[in-house]
């Protein structure tokens, strides 16, 4: 889905990328459990399983990859985005 967009080319760049990409595959692993929920309800679950469970490093790579493009995620992934918290290191 987002990989394409992602691209840089260096071998640095293709490390973020990958690791972006797994983090998009995990958070939407997490929005497909939560999926059946109310959409709020699945939103607000989404953001607390990450917030909980993710360290602040993946928690601001995978914001910092989607603040200015959040059409690139699922929906329900986008209605959590605001939820989860910035990351303050490992």
């Amino acid at each position: 889905m987002t990989e394409a967009l992602l691209t840089t080319g260096d071998a640095e760049g293709d490390h973020h990328n990958e690791n972006i990409a797994k983090l998009v595959r995990m958070a939407g692993q997490i929005a497909d459990f939560f999926k059946a929920y109310p959409e709020e309800e699945a939103a607000t679950s989404i953001a607390t399983h990450i917030n909980q469970f993710w360290t602040g490093r993946m928690r601001g790579d995978f914001l910092a990859a989607f603040a200015a493009r959040p059409e690139n995620l699922p929906p329900l992934l986008r209605r959590a985005l605001p939820r989860i918290r910035p990351g303050r290191g490992g």
